[in-house]
């Protein structure tokens, strides 16, 4: 174990750091939540990179949600075909 881990919960920060992104998605039993959350809880470093990580997918999330722009010039031809069409 690093000089700078922590063992709490009976996890190690690598342990916690290496379930983080099924964690965040979900995807850990129950117990093994529980466990994270209370290594978390008790671990200022974990807590404060959590959070970080945290943020971090959400705004990935949502800029993947977001539809892709169109382009100006796609816009214009689409508006001068739906002009010309209702003439």
């Amino acid at each position: 174990m690093r000089p700078d881990e922590r063992e709490v919960a009976g996890l190690t920060c690598a342990q916690v750091m290496h379930a983080l992104s099924d964690y965040a998605e979900g995807d850990v039993p129950a117990d093994l939540r529980a466990r994270i959350e209370a290594h978390v809880a008790g671990c200022r470093q974990c807590e404060q990179f959590g959070a970080a990580f945290t943020a971090l997918l959400a705004g990935m999330r949502r800029q993947l949600a977001a539809p892709d722009p169109v382009d100006d010039d796609v816009v214009a031809r689409v508006r001068r075909a739906i002009t010309a069409s209702a003439s």
